[in-house]
Parts: C-alpha cells; sequence; structure tokens
C-alpha cells in the first residue's frame, strides 16, 4: 500500500467516525505545561531570528511587475527600476520578458552574482539561515525562475538582490536590500501571554470543499479544503476549514478574528496542524499563531482569511501586529 492510499484510508475512516460521532468536544490530547511553554517560546525566538537574518521579509524594497520586452534596473533614476542611490550600480543591467520567460543581461561593469534563494519559502519557525554567497558566480546573462521545489535564481548586485515572482500569467521582480532601514526599525515581535488556554484539541471533520482565497492584491483563487476543524469555547462551537492536500503532513488555516485590525493585523493571522490522530483529533495552538509576510513588507502577496474563517470571538494568543 503507498503512503497517499494509506493516508486516503485513514481520511475515509475520519469521515465515517465525524458522521457517527456526537457533535461535541473531543478528548483532549494532554500536554505539559512547562514543555509547552518552551517550545512555544522556541518557536517566537526563531520567528525573530529569521526576520534579522539577509535577504528576510524585512528587506523587502519592492515588487515590481515586468512587462513584455525589456525593463532597464539601477540606480541612476533613469531606469526603470531604480534601485537605492549608493547600494547599487547606476546601470545595472535590463530584464527581458519574452514567451513566459524573463532573462537578465548585465550592463557593461556590472558586477551581478547568481545564486539559489529559499529564505522566503523557509516554513515559519526554521529560523535564521544567512545566505552563503562566497561560491557564487559572477554572470552577465541569466534565466530567472525557479531553481527548484521552494527554491528560485537569485541575482545580487551590490546589496540588493532580485528573485522573480510569478501571479497567473503576470511577472515579477521582488526586490530586496539587505542594509534596509527596515532593520534598524525591527525591535522584534509583540506577544500574548503563552498559555494552554489557547492551546485546543479539535476536531477533524473531513469534506470536499473548494475555498475562495483572496490576497492583499485583491485577486481570488479557488484552493481544495480537505476538511474543518471544529472547537469549542465555554460550549460553543467554532470551525475554520484548513486548505492543502489530503496528502500533506500538515496543513494551514488563514484565520480573523475580533482582535484583527486591532491587536493584531488586520488581513489575519496564520496557524499550521499536522494531520489527525487516528481518532480524528488535531492540536490546533493558537499560540501559534504568526503574522504574514504583509506585516513586515508593503511588497508582498499575502493570502487573506476565506469567508468562512471569520471568527466572532478574541483569539487572544500569538503574534500581535508591528507597530513600525
Amino acid at each position: 500500500m503507498t503512503l497517499a492510499s494509506g493516508r486516503n484510508r485513514i481520511f475515509t475512516g475520519l469521515a465515517l467516525l465525524s458522521l457517527g460521532g456526537c457533535d461535541g468536544p473531543p478528548e483532549p490530547i494532554a500536554v505539559d505545561a512547562d514543555q509547552h511553554r518552551a517550545q512555544i517560546q522556541a518557536f517566537h525566538d526563531e520567528r525573530v531570528a529569521e526576520l534579522e537574518a539577509p535577504d528576510s521579509w524585512l528587506s523587502l524594497i519592492a515588487l515590481h511587475w515586468v512587462q513584455e520586452g525589456k525593463t532597464t534596473l539601477g540606480s541612476d533614476a533613469s531606469n526603470d527600476l531604480v534601485l537605492p542611490a549608493g547600494k547599487a550600480d547606476p546601470f545595472v543591467g535590463h530584464v527581458t520578458l519574452a514567451d513566459g520567460t524573463v532573462t537578465f543581461t548585465a550592463a557593461e561593469g556590472a558586477r551581478v552574482t547568481q545564486g539559489v534563494d529559499s529564505t522566503l519559502s523557509l516554513p515559519a519557525g526554521s529560523g535564521a539561515f544567512p545566505p552563503d554567497v562566497s561560491g557564487d558566480p559572477v554572470v552577465t546573462e541569466a534565466e530567472l525562475g525557479s531553481a527548484g521545489p521552494g527554491k528560485s535564481i537569485v541575482l545580487r548586485n551590490g546589496d540588493v538582490n532580485w528573485i522573480q515572482v510569478r501571479r497567473g500569467d503576470r511577472f515579477a521582480l521582488r526586490v530586496r536590500d539587505n542594509s534596509s532601514e527596515v532593520y534598524d526599525a525591527f525591535y522584534g515581535i509583540d506577544l500574548y501571554p503563552i498559555t494552554t488556554n489557547w492551546r485546543m484539541t479539535a476536531k477533524w471533520v473531513p469534506h470536499e470543499k473548494t475555498v475562495a482565497i483572496p490576497n492583499v492584491l485583491g485577486t481570488v483563487s479557488e484552493t481544495a479544503s480537505p476538511a474543518h476543524v471544529a472547537f469549542w469555547i465555554d460550549g460553543v462551537k467554532h470551525t475554520l476549514d484548513v486548505t492543502g492536500d489530503p496528502d500533506d503532513e500538515r496543513f494551514m488555516l488563514v484565520f480573523a478574528d475580533e482582535t484583527s485590525g486591532r491587536a493584531t493585523y488586520g488581513g489575519g493571522r496564520y496557524v499550521w496542524i499536522s494531520q489527525p490522530d487516528t481518532e480524528g483529533r488535531v492540536v490546533l495552538d493558537f499560540n501559534l499563531a504568526y503574522n504574514p509576510p504583509c506585516v513586515w513588507t508593503a511588497f508582498a502577496t499575502c493570502p487573506l482569511p476565506s469567508r468562512d474563517n471569520r471568527l466572532a470571538i478574541s483569539v487572544e494568543a500569538g503574534e500581535k501586529n508591528w507597530a513600525h
């Protein structure tokens, strides 16, 4: 039996359990309070470390949409994409979008190196992974795009670097400055107190559903949801749709609550859960709720909570908004 087929049988069994079981809270999954606090604090310490590292979301300074043909870049004001003065060459080169491919050509005398970037795709709480650029070759031409799952070709000139991002049939350059003043303004992440009161044992309820996920650009994508999780607070049931493939090791929830736009980010927060156990239970720990990249930069494209993932309660756990 393959791993995927085995998981599908588990999910089918969980569907039957959810249909036959009572609609009430599941038996709690126990946790040691001291261990829980240490685990949550370690997660948040890693969150701070990854943001303070080079190439993090704090370094983002531009998301420049490219058109068919040539787009010039450099610190001289005559360029189509103007890079920070004193941090990049006046004329770095140009990118060309043709037939769905973005290529870069360096200007004469500009020193541009090519590497592999994956920092922005690392899971939250991964910690700091400063890029090792010591072996990156100098290039005069390069094709931008993917360098493998979760990785992108990155080009660097001075303190500035850029990768390609694609949204549907649109292409953009995501530009970062590792000496950005935002690093100096970053003081860490404000948190609610860590407490096991916000660590829920939730019920996994399989369904076949397509969820409309909006994003900050105003577009909407259709995403498969294999289940929702049900949890109870003071005897009141609440649900959140999860997104991901049934064969995933873990699933994401994008949610908003009554703190959104007040103590927490108005565009909601993210939290991950693991696969359900054989009794159809999952741990939903709001202490692990974290800010989307759009809290740290205006140049990220973050998904927003779907209509059914807006809770009519105040989730006073996890990360607060960043007042910068």
